[in-house]
């Protein structure tokens, strides 16, 4: 009997993050929010309508609905962003023509602080292509998986979403080896009390310095309580830096800093001069 060649190992090669920095641009007399690559590259832009979100791929004349947490049981949605699901290979913006959604349940749940989900499936690809709608964190799929399922067999998306010592979402236990294995721990919190980086003086009236010790920062990106994300710093190789920031609001923000291949996130509270 002879046996199959092993299978090849793989090595992640890029991941893709979008930045919104509240700048706002018109299509078709609508307004939308510019949604970039964290470069500064246009990828797309959002609208939201009503607790609906749309989004409009930068190649695209029409807008898709990403989520909507108006609907009722048994609606048809159309024109739904189901990217990952619609994957051809090319790792490009995959632009639903006509998906349409059924919604299966609808109900408020006292397990996730109140958060509605939502599952369907989309009928043009048979059944089995379950996903979900999570309110106050999105949907699971549109712009936060891959495209398309790669021949591993491995994806990646949104799977457990918990805020320090609470789980306030969970996918499900079928994609780990260990049922209940969604954890705060898995998500953040131990690097965020094991950060390498020193920010200070903390609160600040505008200047902060970052100070990196023996590593070097290399990239540096800030986020307010909104989740509006944009880049301060895109290519460096300091150990120690200064960053103005008396031009923005009062308020609390997050600092989130690039060594090599790994982020660390600080809390930074910005007072009145």
């Amino acid at each position: 009997m002879v046996s199959p060649p092993p299978l090849p190992t793989f090595e992640w090669v890029s991941t893709a993050n979008f930045c919104m920095n509240g700048s706002d641009t018109l299509i078709a007399g609508m307004s939308f929010t510019r949604l970039s690559d964290c470069a500064g590259g246009y990828v797309g832009a959002i609208r939201q309508d009503t607790g609906a979100v749309y989004f409009q791929p930068a190649d695209s004349a029409q807008a898709y609905l990403l989520y909507d947490f108006g609907v009722s049981m048994g609606d048809t949605l159309r024109d739904v962003y189901v990217n990952e699901l619609l994957g051809t290979g090319t790792g490009g913006w995959m632009n639903a023509d006509l998906i349409d959604l059924v919604v299966t349940s609808s109900a408020p749940s006292t397990n996730y602080d109140g958060r509605i989900e939502v599952q369907g499936y989309a009928l043009d690809l048979g059944m089995g292509t379950d996903f979900q709608w999570v309110e106050g964190i999105g949907s699971i799929h549109g712009l936060f998986t891959l495209n398309p399922l790669n021949v591993s067999g491995y994806w990646y998306g949104i799977h457990c979403m918990s805020h320090r010592d609470t789980v306030r979402w969970e996918e499900g236990a079928w994609f780990v080896n260990t049922p209940g294995s969604c954890s705060p721990q898995y998500v953040g919190i131990a690097e965020e009390a094991g950060a390498p980086f020193s920010v200070y003086p903390n609160p600040t009236t505008g200047t902060v310095f970052v100070d990196a010790g023996e590593q070097r920062i290399e990239e540096v990106r800030i986020s307010d309580t909104m989740g509006r994300t944009e880049p301060i710093l895109l290519a460096g190789h300091a150990t120690l830096l200064a960053l103005d920031l008396g031009d923005r609001a009062t308020g609390l923000y997050m600092l989130h800093l690039r060594s090599g291949r790994s982020w660390s996130t600080e809390r930074l509270l910005l007072k009145d001069r």
